[in-house]
């Protein structure tokens, strides 16, 4: 028999003792962890894990005395990592280390492999090592650039056998060899905590954060210890006390913060059934409801993430002070650099701004803001000293309602707005030091507070921070060759302070519950009087906050060759100078949500969105068309476009068939385009597919003969081709004939003339129109695809809308929905049922979140106003979404 054979039957009666009574130590951890939830003697985080810890710990204490090893001489077991730190959490591995004396290595051999196949036996996941003290210390100098080895020992802990030989090792690793490596392993951790922020995401206000590798996680509470025991050669927080490094408040944000995040943590592990760190989409609401959040104005879930974001950005200030301290010389050896002197008792020391005077904010409460525009102004940073002067500072009892009022405070911080070299970067240092919740405490209630969905990457502060970084960019001409129409807008801007006062306000109302846009621009009219700002301004500010998605859902959601939706927006705006502000807006708004969320195919609608209101508005009258006129025109322009390709008259008739909404929807360059394409195909059905990969979609245009379902079929046809549809225009000649364009994409870009994708369309719209395949079939091996966000996120319930107001011509029917393949398919195919006509159909999906715009008329091409047929039609899509 092998030994390993030998040794698991001797441990397996052992471990089944011992697993029952883990079993039993588990069960009660769990109770006690579950308490938390009824606010009944609930534990912290800290306690329940280091209890997890004492169970290993007198595990293995029991596994060696009852196999004998009671009173190990020469040899001690230690544990590393997060065991050592007494940081255990429900599935954590268990680091150990066999620590001996050089003559005993065939006794600790025999040790270690009866303790770890015990343990094996009882499913841990164990890392463990062997080694002498010797050892320990010439591999931690060995490391090079990598302090895993030292990083571990520095986290030891005595568990069991000789505690003197453990001693011996803590005084040569604490006495003998961190003073002569200190320096370079400090630099070193420095290095690795930037690298690994850079890997779990540089930021902590990230949509499913990291909770242990995070920014602001569990590692940024190890990193600040690991640098500070390298530097004082202390073992713990509470060591630093005595030695004045760490205040009382100080050392209370660490336990706070570790106890909230392994309470976190702890309730993953058990949720996941498994070793998970990430805080993600699928578990953020139980484990609110688990920490005894309620829903109210604001969703529990949300909530709860807010306070974990400031929980979290305590932990990373915290930190990033204790490192500084740490790296920082002693005064002593600085030689006294030159003083610059600038007004106000400010000075520049070493090149960075600081203050000559502790009381500089007690005298005059404008220097808080006056810090932040000098160091913009100069392009410098602000000192250790002065930042920690500010963070002291600033609180509500010095930032009240006197401070807010102060005319010099809200001067500087305009100054900042209008003249300003890097204000975004200002912004979110006054919001990192929390002066600017504050200073303007309607902002306040939107600082840390994230968004339950996959849509918003950032926190509501952080994303309207971004969006002043997204102006500045255009300011800066960074992207004058991508954006030269937004460019040339920016460059215009007169009031620069007011777009960036929009940016920072549009979702300021988020922190009041619903109806956010509305809750927000009410806001304005207090903020503006405190900041002194003119009526003009004011108003201005106003209806940018108020309509701050409008450009968004006009283009996204709706036909934007509607000549009365046109002319009603630009009513709504009046000037050039607030429709530029407002297309600025939204560019920013759009671009800062997320990485993925700015699309050609969106920019290209906004763009056009702003064109056709310019036209209007420099017109100086709103006058429609008539249609026609509109005809004449058209095709005169047409004719000269085509030239001889295709003859007049045939021109004039192909023209003359078309419905009125055809030349709203189309330039006459298309139009000619499509005059060929039909002059070509004659009576056959065929299809011709545009490319514009710089634009990033593709313009399918179909010619065929009209008939019951078809664009429902159409739809089909292109899901089941691995086509995406973004919108589609509709035009149903007099002679039966049909003239339909589909904006299509595939994973988000254009296809780029795959041969494979114009075969398969190729193949499936004749065969679907000949008969000879199944369109249900093929749409049905779609509907099995799997997301193309990949991984659980938050849905909401599917929603109908019914709008009369924004067309004169159609009903729009406005479907919120989760993504699935098919979905196009599905609706469309009921609207065919009901015995309505799709004239215009736009379709728009934020991650798997779609919102699909329907314009539809009856059989007489009339809207729908019956209210109960309304409600039929709702009630039939919703049951064919849900049936799907």
């Amino acid at each position: 028999m092998k030994k390993a054979d030998t040794l698991a039957l001797e441990t397996s009666e052992l471990s089944k003792n011992i697993k029952l009574r883990l079993i039993r130590k588990d069960n009660e951890l769990r109770e006690l962890h579950n308490k938390k939830a009824k606010r009944d003697r609930a534990l912290s985080g800290s306690i329940l894990a280091q209890k997890r810890s004492e169970i290993a710990d007198k595990l293995i204490r029991q596994a060696l005395s009852q196999q004998g090893f009671k009173d190990l001489k020469n040899v001690a077991i230690v544990a590393l990592g997060g065991y050592g730190r007494n940081e255990l959490c429900p599935y954590s591995d268990i680091d150990l280390m066999f620590l001996y004396k050089p003559r005993n290595k065939t006794f600790t051999k025999d040790v270690t492999e009866k303790l770890l196949y015990l343990l094996w036996d009882l499913n841990f996941e164990v890392g463990y090592s062997v080694r002498t003290i010797d050892e320990c210390l010439e591999l931690s100098v060995e490391e090079d650039e990598d302090t895993t080895i030292l990083t571990s020992l520095l986290d030891s802990r005595f568990i069991f056998g000789d505690k003197e030989l453990y001693k011996d090792f803590q005084k040569r690793l604490f006495t003998d060899l961190l003073p002569g490596i200190s320096s370079k392993y400090i630099q070193s951790k420095i290095e690795e905590n930037e690298e690994r922020i850079n890997r779990f995401g540089r930021s902590i206000y990230l949509i499913e954060p990291n909770v242990k590798e995070g920014e602001g996680g569990v590692r940024d509470i190890h990193c600040a210890l690991w640098i500070a025991q390298a530097k004082f050669k202390v073992k713990s927080f509470t060591e630093l006390l005595p030695k004045g490094v760490l205040l009382e408040k100080e050392l209370r944000t660490f336990e706070k913060g570790l106890n909230f995040l392994l309470l976190i943590r702890s309730e993953l592990h058990y949720l996941a059934e498994r070793r998970e760190d990430r805080l993600g989409f699928e578990f953020q609401e139980k484990i609110a409801k688990f920490l005894g959040f309620k829903d109210a104005e604001l969703p529990a879930v949300e909530r709860f993430m807010r306070i974990y974001y400031l929980r979290a950005n305590d932990i990373r200030e915290q930190s990033k002070r204790l490192i500084e301290k740490c790296v920082t010389e002693p005064r002593a050896k600085i030689r006294t650099p030159k003083t610059v002197y600038l007004e106000h008792d400010f000075i520049i020391q070493s090149g960075m701004l600081s203050v000559s005077s502790s009381d500089i904010f007690k005298e005059d409460p404008a220097n808080l803001m006056r810090a932040f525009e000098y160091a913009d102004k100069h392009d410098l940073r602000m000192n250790t000293y002065l930042i920690e002067l500010i963070r002291e500072t600033v609180s509500l009892t010095t930032i009240d309602e006197s401070v807010r009022t102060n005319p010099e405070f809200n001067a500087s911080f305009l100054r900042i707005l209008r003249k300003g070299k890097n204000v975004a970067d200002t912004l979110y240092e006054m919001n990192r030091l929390r002066l600017l919740g504050y200073f303007i405490p309607e902002f306040g209630k939107i600082v840390c507070m994230g968004q339950h969905d996959a849509y918003h990457v950032y926190t509501v502060d952080v994303h309207s921070i971004f969006m002043v970084r997204e102006i500045e960019n255009l300011l800066n001409y960074q992207y004058d060759e991508d954006f030269p129409l937004l460019t040339k807008a920016a460059e215009s801007v007169m009031k620069r302070h007011v777009l960036y006062l929009a940016c920072l306000f549009h979702d300021m109302g988020k922190g009041e519950g619903r109806n956010h846009s509305q809750k927000g621009a009410a806001m304005i009219p207090k903020i503006s009087k405190r900041m002194g700002l003119s009526r003009q301004d004011t108003e201005q500010l106003e209806f940018l906050v108020k309509h701050h998605l409008i450009m968004t859902h006009f283009s996204q959601r709706r036909d934007l060759h509607d000549f009365s939706l046109i002319a009603r927006f630009a009513r709504s705006v009046k000037t050039l100078e607030t429709l530029s502000l407002l297309y600025l807006l939204t560019f920013a708004d759009v671009r800062s949500v997320g990485p993925d969320v700015w699309t050609s195919w969106k920019g290209m609608l906004l763009k056009e969105l702003y064109i056709r209101t310019v036209n209007v508005l420099e017109q100086g009258e709103f006058k429609k068309e008539e249609p026609k006129d509109r005809l004449k025109r058209v095709t005169e322009d047409v004719i000269k476009i085509l030239g001889k390709k295709v003859g007049k008259r045939n021109t004039k008739n192909i023209l003359s068939k078309m419905p009125d909404s055809y030349f709203r929807g189309f330039s006459p360059r298309k139009i000619a385009s499509h005059v060929e394409f039909i002059d070509k195909s004659r009576g056959v059905i065929g299809f011709d597919l545009s490319f514009y990969p710089n634009q990033e979609f593709d313009e399918l245009t179909i010619w065929g003969i009209d008939e019951p379902g078809i664009f429902s079929r159409f739809c089909g046809v292109i899901r089941a081709s691995g086509l995406n549809v973004l919108g589609a225009r509709i035009a149903t000649r007099s002679d039966g004939r049909i003239l339909d364009v589909f904006y299509v994409n595939r994973l988000g870009k254009s296809s780029g003339r795959e041969d494979e994708i114009l075969k398969r369309l190729d193949k499936n719209l004749n065969g679907v129109l000949s008969g000879k395949l199944d369109l249900e079939k093929l749409v049905a091996k779609r509907k099995k695809d799997k997301s193309l966000y990949g991984k659980a996120i938050p849905q909401y319930p599917t929603r109908i809308e019914v709008d009369n107001e924004s067309s004169d011509k159609a009903t729009i029917i406005d479907v919120y929905t989760y993504d699935r393949g098919g979905l196009l398919f599905d609706i469309t195919k009921t609207i065919k049922e009901l015995d309505l006509s799709i004239e215009y159909a736009k379709i728009s999906t934020k991650v798997d979140q779609v919102v699909d715009a329907f314009y539809v008329v009856d059989d007489k091409e009339k809207k729908i106003t019956d209210t109960e047929r309304i409600e039929d039609i709702k009630a039939a899509i919703f049951n064919s979404i849900s049936r799907g």
